[in-house]
């Protein structure tokens, strides 16, 4: 039968970190944030450690193990020594898991990105994405030397949405990046605004545009139709003077049998799509100077 006072093998799991870092050196790629030992010892030391008194977090001395080019290595050696220092006399370390750990540091060496968004973000039939933004919008990293020029924006880990009928908040982690830190925050908060969808019909006047002075065209009609999807929000926005529909000179047919093809050039923003109704319109066109 087992007792308290027979051996055992137990496995713990201790927090690593950094102690005594300069205020001019910036970590950009951390230890991992614990790592696995195999103790042997009678079963009640092993119960002290595992509810009693558990093993305190492991603080590696940024000085004794910083190198050359922003690169530090700690040896599972190193830290076998170091718990064993800190363990019962009886108290054998088998195994450290581990051959070794690297973090990686710069000397102040920041810039200023912007945050984007990735993934995909898609709204259900008769709503549309009507905008995406993101909190904070841009963000101070700190890197190495080898990857401070590379890095010129901060992604968010994949988001995707489907199917959106309403307008939604997500907090969203911001990528890891190999080698850099990112100040302040790991996460951003994404905003998408969600519309629904509508369709109007407006009257838009033909404009001539690049005509020589002594040449004059008549459209008929004088006003065409144009085909609007627009949020319900920004349905205010749907006045025919903020649309302009031209019949450009540079346009004129070769062929005086068909129609003058027209173009919509311009709309105001918050337009979902906008299409001509007709491509084309009859017309006629008049020298001034007979």
């Amino acid at each position: 039968m087992s007792t308290l006072n027979d051996t055992y093998e137990t496995e713990f799991t201790v927090e690593l970190k950094i102690g005594n870092i300069p205020e001019h050196v910036v970590i950009t790629e951390d230890l991992p944030e614990s790592f696995k030992i195999t103790v042997k010892d009678k079963g009640f030391n092993l119960l002290r450690y595992a509810y009693i008194n558990p093993i305190p977090p492991l603080t590696i001395s940024f000085g004794a193990y910083s190198g050359a080019g922003g690169h530090g290595v700690v040896k599972s050696s190193d830290v076998q020594k170091m718990m064993g220092r800190r363990l019962s006399e009886s108290t054998k370390i088998i195994s450290v898991k581990a051959d070794h750990w690297d973090f990686y540091y710069a000397y102040g060496g920041q810039k200023k990105v912007p945050v984007q968004v990735k993934g995909k973000i898609q709204a259900m039939s008769d709503y549309y994405v009507m905008r995406t933004t993101v909190s904070p919008d841009s963000v101070v990293i700190y890197a190495t030397e080898e990857a401070f020029d590379t890095i010129n924006v901060v992604y968010t880990e994949p988001l995707m949405l489907h199917d959106l009928s309403s307008s939604v908040v997500v907090q969203q982690r911001l990528q890891h990046i190999y080698g850099a830190k990112i100040e302040g925050t790991d996460t951003a908060k994404v905003s998408v605004t969600v519309d629904r969808l509508t369709e109007v019909m407006i009257s838009v006047p033909v404009k001539p545009v690049n005509w020589p002075d002594n040449i004059q065209i008549k459209t008929f009609p004088a006003k065409v139709s144009v085909r609007v999807s627009v949020g319900v929000s920004n349905l205010r926005t749907v006045k025919p003077e903020l649309f302009t529909v031209v019949a450009d000179y540079k346009d004129l047919p070769k062929d005086s049998h068909g129609g003058f093809p027209i173009k919509l050039i311009s709309q105001p923003k918050g337009i979902v799509r906008a299409n001509l109704k007709n491509s084309e319109v009859d017309y006629v066109i008049e020298n001034l100077n007979r």
